[in-house]
Formats: structure tokens, C-alpha cells, sequence
């Protein structure tokens, strides 16, 4: 049998074992090898480790059209400064505790949502109407790092309808890079000022870099 290295692309991790259910998923159980996190009392680092939490499992990128899900019991470190002697859960950057999928795996759903809708997106994907609605709302701002990007000159707008036969939308906000689709920004709705105010805090440089816009599939292209 033909063997292939997983890369995860995940910080501050040691995989375990790799299994797959009998719905032919992947889990895979992973270690914390983070060495110290901050205390969630005094706001110091701590770095004495205090065991581990209860087991969480994280749904992650497909791979090879296999679901993908990450087990993995959370380090806890134990302060020394503190009265009573607290312990704190470490806090990572590739998940959101008010979330059971990795942000990957949520960035992964908003680019899904492009040209789509939210009960699509679940069915494809085997998860709730729900649960696509909570990743909408966590990914929610109109705050981009504009210091990042060169050049825009694909720029997207979709309008996404939050529940079936309601009128609350928000609108993706979105670019490919290097053949790779990017969400800029979720609008919290599709009135004309919202859209307004962000392209109006684009840099004049970024602006002057747009070439194509879609919008809900109208494309349209600069005469430059």
C-alpha cells in the first residue's frame, strides 16, 4: 500500500495515530507540545504543565474527499504566583473554543459560500444550516490589513442570505491570489452604505489596482 505524509499545517502539535470510522473519516489525535501559555488570572506566562483537558474533537480540511477531524486534549499549566494556585487551558491560534471546527476548516466553508448558499453548503459538507450561520457570525468585520496586499485586481461581492426566506444578507467580501480564493471581509449586510463605507476605506493605490469585479455572478471589467 501506497504511504503519504499528512501535513496539517498545524502550530504547536505532535500527531498520535491516525484512524478512519466506518463513515470512512479521518481522525486524528494529536499532542500539545506548546511549552507555556499565559495565565488566565495574573496574565503571566506560565510554563508548568498541569496535565491535560478533556478531549475535544475539531472538524478539519478534507483530504484526498475524506472529512477530516482532530482530536486533541488541550495542555493545562499550573501558576505558582497566583493565590490558590489557578490553572489555565492553553490558548491556540488555529481554533476557537466557541467553535468544533478549526479555522481552516472555517475559511474553508466561507470560500464554499461563494456563488452558494448557507443550505448548500451544509448538505455538501454534511453540517448544520447552523453551524454555517455561527461561522458567518464569527467571521464577521469590515477591518482588513490592507498592508498585506499589493494589488487587487480581482475583487468579489457576494450576497449571502442568512436563513431561507428571510431578508437578513451579508456580503462576502472576497479576491484570488495567486490562483487562491481569499475572503477579505464579511459586511454585516448588503445596504448601500455598509458597501459604500468599506470601499471607501480601501487605499487609493488598491483601488486603482482593480481590474475585475463580480458581483452575484455579473462580472465587470475595467476598461483600463
Amino acid at each position: 500500500m501506497a504511504k503519504f505524509e499528512i501535513q496539517l499545517n498545524i502550530p504547536d502539535v505532535k500527531i498520535l495515530n491516525i484512524e478512519t470510522t466506518r463513515t470512512n473519516d479521518l481522525v486524528i489525535t494529536v499532542k500539545s507540545t506548546k511549552k507555556s501559555t499565559q495565565c488566565h488570572k495574573c496574565g503571566q506566562k506560565i510554563t508548568k504543565i498541569h496535565g491535560y483537558g478533556e478531549a475535544i474533537m475539531l472538524r478539519h480540511l478534507p483530504i484526498l474527499g475524506q472529512s477530516v477531524y482532530i482530536r486533541l486534549r488541550p495542555a493545562r499549566f499550573h501558576c505558582e504566583d497566583c493565590d490558590n494556585q489557578p490553572t489555565t487551558t492553553e490558548e491556540s491560534d488555529w481554533y476557537n473554543r466557541r467553535s468544533k471546527f478549526t479555522k481552516a476548516y472555517e475559511e474553508w466553508l466561507m470560500k464554499m459560500l461563494i456563488n452558494s448558499t448557507i443550505s448548500d453548503v451544509a448538505r455538501k459538507e454534511s453540517v448544520s444550516c447552523e453551524d454555517v450561520e455561527g461561522v458567518l457570525d464569527r467571521q464577521i468585520s469590515t477591518q482588513v490589513d490592507w498592508s498585506d496586499i499589493v494589488a487587487l485586481p480581482f475583487f468579489g461581492l457576494d450576497e449571502i442570505a442568512l436563513k431561507k426566506g428571510h431578508k437578513d444578507f451579508v456580503v462576502i467580501v472576497s479576491t484570488r491570489i495567486n490562483d487562491s480564493v481569499k475572503i477579505l471581509a464579511v459586511l454585516p449586510d448588503r445596504k448601500k452604505e455598509t458597501v459604500k463605507r468599506f470601499l471607501q476605506q480601501m487605499p487609493e493605490p488598491i483601488k486603482k489596482s482593480v481590474v475585475t469585479v463580480c458581483c452575484d455572478m455579473l462580472v465587470v471589467k475595467s476598461k483600463s
